[in-house]
């Protein structure tokens, strides 16, 4: 998707700029603050440096192991050397790590030939701060718009339908708990048309239909007109089912996805068409239409908002960050480690997105993965702040918990596995107490969301 010379410039100022933020964060200089001085990865040196850049694996194939770790340095510094890196001191001293192609890191150790740094210990990463809002803000969201009652999101990630049938029946089961619960937003993540299936696959994307007489038909219809059959029908008979439901959706995109473009990052599900045509059969849909369109006109203001993947968003003060890619499997497929916690490798896993500051931190992506990544865009796959809550769907076991004291991690798993129904997520996020608003100062005095300390977040089977 990316010109070679596009590639490599996107790169080099991914480097560059994450680079900065760790030696700015931890204030990598000349050998304060208890670090080694900062020094270019190739230049040899007597004592301990610090070096900063870019974990990449010697190996042209195969996953990267401890013996296989190499440090790029930046082109404009260095004209882009890479030495090996030497983990063997961290191993036999239990010092933890977690290392994988395309994390910028800082290393400290000794590098006395230039060609192979023995590693003393590693940063592996700087996140960015916490989001902070204003004590008056607060007040009006949680106590006036939110009458001290919690914000209820659901989330739930595609497949929606078995891989044996395409009667999206577990969406439908979901859609009765929304219907039933009345959540403020539903965050819906693809797939919604899914490539893998086979009735996709072959092109029977069959819908049913009435002709003039009133008797059942069926038509194979595109991609788009299947979606606004088992998927924006759905939604648009819940919100007509129920003036008074205020429930919005938000839909992100999927590389699996069908009627999404298979790139990453992905701009959000649009229209093939802006002026529908209709099938010259009776009592079919139109054509190049997902009918989200149609739901909004309906509606006195947008009730669903289709998104790019990845996502950072806004609900009332707490910051959303989606991704429907298994970013998850992806890094813990090509990560190597030693001597780190029982039990901490999903939460190590979630930490990496936040401290590489990226919705998508590894580089290359696994062979096969359907991560095709346009490098060009790479800025739209960085996090410009921390997300409060981050959702991202992945095969590995469903978790939700607090990383890095400021962030909930939640993996929803997935509505479907297989022919089986899968699980879906729902938070409850609490306002804070009028006490603790009361005793932070005055209106204008800005304090963290504190999000880990008052949401509940459950992960339940459909």
């Amino acid at each position: 998707f990316t010109a070679i010379p596009d590639r490599a410039h996107a790169l080099e100022h991914h480097l560059q700029k994450m680079s900065q933020n760790i030696i700015d964060k931890f204030g990598i200089s000349d050998g304060e603050n208890g670090i080694a001085p900062l020094e270019q990865v190739n230049i040899p040196r007597q004592e301990a440096v610090c070096c900063v850049g870019r974990i990449c694996n010697e190996a042209h194939t195969g996953k990267m192991n401890t013996t296989s770790v190499v440090l790029e340095g930046s082109s404009a510094s260095c004209g882009g050397a890479r030495i090996n890196v030497d983990l063997s001191e961290m191993k036999a001293n239990k010092h933890g790590f977690s290392l994988f192609p395309g994390q910028i890191v800082a290393i400290e150790g000794m590098n006395p030939t230039g060609r192979k740094l023995m590693a003393h210990r590693i940063c592996e990463g700087a996140a960015h701060e916490k989001n902070t809002s204003t004590v008056g803000e607060l007040r009006r969201l949680h106590h006036e718009q939110q009458d001290g009652s919690p914000v209820k999101v659901f989330t739930a990630s595609g497949p929606f339908t078995t891989a044996d049938t395409m009667d999206y029946q577990p969406f439908m089961d979901f859609v009765h708990v929304v219907m039933e619960q009345s959540p403020d937003v539903v965050i819906l993540t693809g797939p919604f048309v899914d490539m893998r299936q086979e009735a996709i696959k072959s092109g029977k994307t069959v819908i049913e239909l009435e002709d003039e007489d009133g008797n059942a038909m069926e038509q194979v219809a595109p991609y788009e007109t299947f979606f606004a059959s088992k998927i924006s029908s759905i939604i648009e008979e819940v919100l007509e089912s129920d003036e008074n439901l205020t429930t919005q959706f938000v839909l992100v995109p999927s590389l699996d996805d069908a009627t999404a473009k298979w790139v990453y990052p992905q701009p959000p599900l649009q229209d093939r068409s802006s002026q529908p045509l209709a099938l010259s059969v009776p009592g079919s849909l139109d054509l190049g239409t997902m009918g989200i369109g149609r739901i909004n006109e309906r509606c006195k203001e947008p009730r669903v908002h289709c998104l790019s993947n990845p996502c950072t968003f806004k609900i009332n003060e707490v910051v959303f960050g989606v991704t429907s890619t298994d970013v998850l499997f992806h890094v813990s497929s090509e990560e190597t480690n030693a001597s780190l916690e029982p039990g901490s490798r999903l939460r190590r896993l979630a930490q990496h997105m936040l401290q590489q500051r990226s919705y998508y931190p590894l580089f290359p992506p696994p062979a096969g993965s359907q991560a095709n990544l346009d490098l060009k865009r790479m800025e739209n796959w960085q996090m410009p702040c921390n997300p409060d809550v981050l959702v991202v769907p992945s095969k590995l076991t469903c978790f939700a918990t607090s990383i890095l004291d400021n962030t909930v991690f939640v993996n929803p798993g997935h509505l479907t596995r297989g022919t089986t129904g899968g699980t879906y997520g729902i938070m409850d996020i609490h306002p804070m107490k009028r006490e603790t608003l009361d005793e932070s100062g005055g209106d204008d005095v800005r304090i963290p969301h504190g999000v880990p300390d008052r949401i509940n977040v459950e992960i339940k089977r459909i």
